[in-house]
């Protein structure tokens, strides 16, 4: 009889834990900014498809990096919409990334000058196989992509919603 109520208490205690630590993911907080809304933020988290592949938007933490190619656009866009829904402003200081989230300030380092920019994600791509980022043409030019084209970067995550933490 002891066993079985040693057995019913752990049983519970474990449902009872499982009930309200389970399941619980900690959301990412969002706030409203003069650049998008908690509604367009949800929007542009949805997967998407483009050019027959599948994209999966992902929350990403401040220090967060990757490394890949970085290339510009500029004259063919600007003017445009991003994905965001702003109007792409090749003089700004902004950003394409796939996955990461719109309003995410990232801090964009050419690995072979040593140059380095802060920019905000407010439109999706580059869709070109091995490119991880597409700068504006004025962030593009603080690093040398002008020149270039296109060139070895390290990004990482330094604040969001126009804030570097």
């Amino acid at each position: 009889m002891r066993k079985i109520f040693s057995l019913l208490i752990l049983t519970l205690f474990l449902a009872v834990t499982l009930f309200f630590n389970g399941c619980s993911q900690k959301k990412p907080s969002y706030k409203s900014t003069k650049y998008t809304s908690k509604a367009r933020h949800k929007a542009t988290m949805r997967s998407y498809k483009v050019n027959g592949k599948r994209y999966h938007p992902t929350f990403v933490e401040v220090g967060q990096e990757m490394r890949g190619v970085a290339s510009w656009y500029g004259p063919n866009f600007h003017g445009k919409q991003t994905s965001n829904g702003e109007w792409y402003n090749m003089h700004g200081q902004t950003a394409a990334h796939k996955t990461w989230p719109m309003d995410t300030m990232v801090r964009v380092k050419n690995l072979y000058n040593g140059k380095s920019t802060v920019v905000r994600i407010n439109d999706r791509g580059p869709f070109v196989k091995g490119r991880i980022i597409d700068c504006s043409y004025s962030a593009g030019k603080q690093i040398g992509l002008d020149r270039t084209g296109i060139a070895k970067v390290e990004i990482q995550v330094v604040g969001f919603a126009g804030n570097i933490i």
